[in-house]
C-alpha cells in the first residue's frame, strides 16, 4: 500500500510538486495552521510565559494569611522578588490574586474590630503557670491556669464611639456639619474661589 500523506498541507505540496506555484498559493501553503492562529490571537502576547505559575500562585494561602496580618504588598513583593509593576499586572491578568488580597484584607479588618470591641468592653484571658516543688527530695513540676480579667479600656471606648458614630459622639459636630454642606457644594460646583475646606 501507497505512503498516503497525513494532512491537506502535505496533499497540496504533493499534488502540486512538479508545477510552479503562483505567489499567493505558496504564502497560504505556509501560513499558520488554523488552530495555531486561534490560539496565538487569544494569548494576544508573545515570548516568554509568565512567571505568575511560579512566583504566585503555589503561595497564594501563604499571600492571604500574610495580607490578612496586615504585611504590605511591597513587602509581599521584595519576599516573592517581584517587582511592583509586575505584581500590578499580575492583579489584573489573574483575578483570583486580586480577590485573595481582597478577601485577606477584609478578614484582617474584621479581626482588628473584633479585637478592638474585646479591649472597649473588657475581656477574661488565661494565663499559665508552672512551678517545680520539691517533695520528698524529687522534683515535681505542677502547672495551673491563672484566669484574669482586663478591664475595659477607656481609650479605646472614645476611639470607637468617635470614629463608628461620628454623628453622636464627634468632638465638633458643627465641624462635621460644615464638612458635609462643602462636600454639597463641592458635589454643585458651588464653592466660591480661595476655599480651603474644614
Amino acid at each position: 500500500m501507497p505512503k498516503q500523506p497525513r494532512n491537506d498541507t502535505e496533499k497540496k505540496t504533493a499534488a502540486t510538486k512538479g508545477k510552479k506555484q503562483p505567489v499567493k498559493a505558496r504564502k497560504k501553503a505556509d501560513a499558520k495552521p488554523p488552530a495555531e492562529a486561534e490560539n496565538a490571537a487569544e494569548t494576544g502576547k508573545r515570548g516568554a510565559k509568565s512567571q505568575y505559575a511560579n512566583k504566585v500562585l503555589p503561595y497564594l494561602a501563604d499571600i492571604e494569611r500574610y495580607a490578612r496580618c496586615m504585611v504590605t504588598e511591597g513587602d509581599i513583593c521584595k519576599f516573592y522578588k517581584v517587582g511592583k509593576t509586575q505584581w500590578a499586572q499580575y492583579k489584573k491578568d489573574y483575578p483570583e490574586l486580586t480577590e485573595t488580597l481582597l478577601r485577606a484584607r477584609e478578614a484582617g479588618k474584621a479581626d482588628l474590630l473584633d479585637n478592638a470591641y474585646r479591649v472597649a468592653v473588657g475581656y477574661y484571658y488565661e494565663e499559665t503557670h508552672t512551678t517545680t516543688v520539691i517533695i520528698d527530695g524529687k522534683p515535681h513540676t505542677k502547672t495551673y491556669v491563672d484566669r484574669k480579667y482586663a478591664k475595659p479600656d477607656a481609650g479605646m471606648i472614645q476611639f470607637l464611639l468617635i470614629n463608628r458614630f461620628s454623628g453622636e459622639f464627634a468632638r465638633d459636630p458643627q465641624a462635621i456639619e460644615l464638612r458635609k454642606k462643602a462636600l454639597e457644594l463641592a458635589k454643585e460646583g458651588k464653592l466660591p474661589d480661595g476655599w480651603e475646606g474644614i
